[in-house]
Parts: structure tokens; C-alpha cells; sequence
């Protein structure tokens, strides 16, 4: 959105993290207030939201806005009244939150969606992707690279779950939020939805398993890696001075390293005492006890910055995108501690790479975690692998922002570009999943073996007819010839 500011496009943001700008044609309106947004958690009551792949499926649908949220939300109701027209394009997220595509239909302008991450199952209906559960693993299944027969099952049951899932908690309940708000059919998201000119992934073939894309469908995985700039002369100082490197610690922004519990926190502090590294740790507590003389603490730090420092050896992350995709871009190991949602499937992308490892989080122990990091910081081939990686996601022939800003600007010259729209995405699913054209088939290859069998047998009995009846008249002539003898 700044990027196309900067450009000249006059740009409106409804944004829930507003922030300051000094380009005079980027509008941003806080509606910050009008949703609850998620509290910072501890690390332990977030691992409870997704326990295994169908649990991370179902904690999507927990983060549905509130028909009181959308309602009473005078921002949007504001957008909602102005004369259609005035917009060239309407981008809004594409996640479980189908009803903003409304908004487009009725400012009658065409619709660009984003999503932070490989497609989901409602994602492949709705742009007409090709679908196979033999081979393209759904967004958050945790072992997206080991294809065989019980990839395919449990690929297949979690896409079909996700569907219904969808079916249930978002589509039938946006269907009816729309025809309240909007005053119109509660089937009238489905023409909305075929309103939707482009969607952004947020993944990268050199990263994620590779799959096939439809030409309105474009991968810009790394949109927020920026140039590096000049870190905190404290930080720097640390890391230039360390021999050994420097390891990186950060569980993001929700997750607050503080609120890891007692032992697993004492667990890093061992390993982190028995390395020759320094260590920056993200800490928001005011002291670490039993921190030891190799390692720094600070309530924020500059991630992208640090993670650009050649110095700087390991990062120990939840698996967050944006900081495994940053990792990725510098080559730098990654070992990942998934809590919820998408995590666990980066790191797998990660290890399936050769460019990090997965810590599970119920595993964590003393032992565990420091032959983990003595074998990340030790063996050379994760570094290896990591800069290969690094090699394969940035040989593009445009910048992850470059391409969205084209993307963006030629979705707005064609007018909703209409023609990069498959035939599938309008297709009913019975039509993309050939059954009406099988049921024909069989049908006709029915209609034909009963022709044939109805056919045969007729001909058998007149044969048989002809044969048994000429038989019965001959031997009748004979005996009447007898008797008249």
C-alpha cells in the first residue's frame, strides 16, 4: 500500500495497526477500535490452539469478526455509503473472511485478495486452482514433502474437512451477515467472490513444495524484506565482538519469550552457557534470572537488521513467516519451535530444505535443546543449504514488491483483467470433477453393454427358435408319414 502511494496512486487504508506516515496521498483510517484484536499470550496457552493438523484447521475459525464487530464499525459503514466509482481496485485479506469481498462488489470495483501463505482449500474453489491431494499438501498439513499413500489420505481428509469446516463457520455465516449489511440475496458473496480479479500468496517455490498456479493467482513471498539498515550501536557492538557469532532468539511479537515456563526457560539458559556464541534474546522482562554473561537481552530488537549481519550464525524463532522468510533471504540456519498455525509447516519447508530444524515444543529439555544448536552451529551443511536457499529465493526476475505493485497496476488498467480468470473458478464442482461427464460415460457404456447383452439374447433365441423349431416340424412329417403308411 505505500509502495503504491509512493508511486502515485491515491491510496485509503482501513488498517487495525495504523501507522504514521508523511506521504501526502496515503489515507489510513483506524479501525482499530472497532475489532478485538488478539492479547499477548503465553507460550503455553498458545500451544494449546493447534495440537495436530486438523486442530490447526479448526483454530482458523476462531478468529471470525463478530456480526456485532462488522455492524457497529462507523468507519466501514462510512466506505460502505460512499458513491461506487471512486476506486479504481479494492485489496482486501483472503483467509476466512469472505465478507469484505462484498464491499468491492458494491463499490463496484475489481477485487485484489492476499494471503499469508500457501493456498487454502476454499482458496483453490475460489481462483479455479488445480486441486490434487495426491501431490499439493493443504497450506497446514505438517508434513507437506513425504508424498505416498498416507500423504494422500490424510491430505485428502484435511482438505475435505477444511471444506466443510469453511462451509459451516465462515460461508454459511458471512452469506447471511452480507444479506443483512447490504440488504441484498444472502447468495450474492457467490457472485462477489467471482468478482476476485487476482490473489497474492505469501509463499515462493524455492521455499514451499511447488505447485501449479492459474495466471491470476502470484506468489510474492518476501514483500516486507526491505534493505537492512544500521543497527542500535550496543547491538552492533555485540555482535561485531563476538568471535564465535552471534544466535539470534526471538518468539515474535504475540508469543513473549518472558512467559516461557520455569524449566524449558532454564533449558536454554543451559545450552546458551555451554556455547562459545553470544546471544541476543528477545526478552520483554525487565531480568532474566541465571542469564549468563553471553547473552543480551532487550525488550524489542531490530530483526531484520540483525538477521542481516554476517556475524550472526543461528536463529532460534517460533517459525513466524515474515521472520523465516527473512531468515531464508540472509541464508541463515533456522531452528524452529512451531506454536500454532502456519509454523510448523515452515519449518518443514525449512528442514525439507536442509536449512533448519524443528524443536518440538513439548520436547524441550536441557539435552534436547543444546545437541540441537551445537548441531546447527557445528555441521556446515545447514549453513550450506541455507545459503543455497537464500541463492534460490532471491533469483527472481522481479522484487517480491515490484511484482505486486505490476500486478496491482495491471489489474486497474484492464479493468478487472478479467481474462486471467480460469473457466474452473466458475465451474460447479460436479463439472471440475468430470463426475457429470463420467456418470456419461458410464451411462452410455451401460446403455451400450445392455444393447448388446438385450441384442445377443434375442438373436441366441431366434437362432435357437429356427434351429429346435425346424427340428419339431421335421420330425412331425415323419410320424405323419408312419401313420398314413
Amino acid at each position: 500500500m505505500v509502495e503504491l502511494a509512493k508511486r502515485g496512486h491515491n491510496v485509503t487504508i482501513y488498517d487495525t495497526f495504523p501507522k504514521e506516515t508523511s506521504i501526502p496521498n496515503y489515507h489510513e483510517i483506524s479501525i482499530k477500535s472497532c475489532f478485538s484484536l488478539p492479547s499477548i499470550l503465553s507460550v503455553d496457552q498458545m500451544s494449546g490452539l493447534s495440537s495436530g493438523d486438523f486442530q490447526s484447521i479448526s483454530v482458523i475459525f476462531e478468529f471470525l469478526p463478530s456480526r456485532e464487530e462488522i455492524f457497529n464499525c462507523e468507519p466501514l459503514r462510512k466506505l460502505f455509503t460512499e458513491e461506487a466509482g471512486n476506486y479504481d481496485v479494492f485489496i482486501t485479506e483472503s483467509f476466512n473472511t469472505d465478507f469484505f469481498f462484498m464491499f468491492g462488489t458494491e463499490l463496484k470495483t475489481p477485487i485484489i485478495t492476499f494471503h499469508s501463505n500457501a493456498p487454502l482449500p476454499w482458496h483453490l474453489e475460489q481462483m479455479g486452482l488445480p486441486d490434487n491431494p495426491s501431490y499439493l499438501p493443504v497450506a497446514y498439513l505438517s508434513e507437506p514433502t513425504d508424498v505416498g499413500f498416507w500423504f494422500s489420505l490424510k491430505n485428502a481428509a484435511l482438505h475435505t474437512y477444511g471444506l466443510i469446516m469453511y462451509r459451516i463457520y465462515s460461508e454459511n455465516v458471512y452469506r447471511e451477515l452480507a444479506s443483512e449489511y447490504f440488504k441484498v440475496d444472502r447468495f450474492a458473496m457467490n457472485e462477489a467472490v467471482k468478482n476476485i480479479s487476482l490473489l497474492f500468496l505469501y509463499s515462493h517455490f524455492s521455499l514451499n513444495p511447488a505447485r501449479p498456479l492459474t495466471p491470476n493467482v502470484i506468489e510474492v513471498a518476501g514483500l516486507n524484506i526491505k534493505e537492512p539498515g544500521k543497527l542500535p550501536e550496543n547491538i552492533e557492538k555485540f555482535i561485531n565482538e563476538s568471535k564465535h557469532g552471534v544466535v539470534y532468539f526471538c518468539m515474535g511479537s504475540l508469543l513473549r519469550g518472558e512467559t516461557f515456563p520455569p524449566e524449558k526457560r532454564e533449558a536454554f539458559l543451559y545450552a546458551f552457557s555451554k556455547i562459545p556464541q553470544r546471544v541476543l534474546w528477545k526478552w520483554e522482562g525487565d531480568v532474566l534470572p541465571g542469564k549468563s554473561d553471553n547473552i543480551m537481552i532487550s525488550k524489542w530488537m531490530p530483526q531484520r537488521d540483525i538477521l542481516a549481519h554476517p556475524n550472526v550464525k543461528l536463529f532460534i524463532s517460533h517459525g513466524g513467516l515474515l521472520g523465516t522468510s527473512e531468515a531464508v533471504y540472509e541464508g541463515v540456519p533456522v531452528l524452529g519451535i512451531p506454536i500454532f498455525g502456519d509454523q510448523r509447516t515452515n519449518i518443514k519447508s525449512l528442514e525439507a530444505n536442509g536449512a533448519g530444524e524443528l524443536l518440538d515444543y513439548n520436547e524441550i529439555s536441557k539435552e534436547v535443546v543444546l545437541e540441537k544448536i551445537q548441531r546447527l552451529l557445528n555441521d556446515p551443511k545447514y549453513k550450506e543449504n541455507a545459503k543455497l536457499l537464500s541463492d534460490r529465493y532471491r533469483d527472481r526476475p522481479m522484487s517480491p514488491l515490484d511484482t505486486a505493485v505490476y500486478w496491482t497496476e495491471y489489474v486497474i488498467r484492464h479493468k478487472g483483467a478479467p481474462h486471467l480468470r480460469t473457466a474452473a473458478a466458475d465451474m460447479p464442482w460436479y463439472q471440475y470433477l468430470l463426475l457429470d461427464v463420467i456418470a456419461f460415460i458410464v451411462a452410455v457404456l451401460v446403455a451400450g453393454l445392455l444393447i448388446i447383452y438385450y441384442t445377443t439374447k434375442f438373436i441366441l433365441r431366434a437362432i435357437y427358435g429356427l434351429i429346435c423349431g425346424g427340428g419339431a416340424k421335421k420330425g412331425s412329417s415323419k410320424s405323419d408319414k408312419k401313420k398314413r403308411n
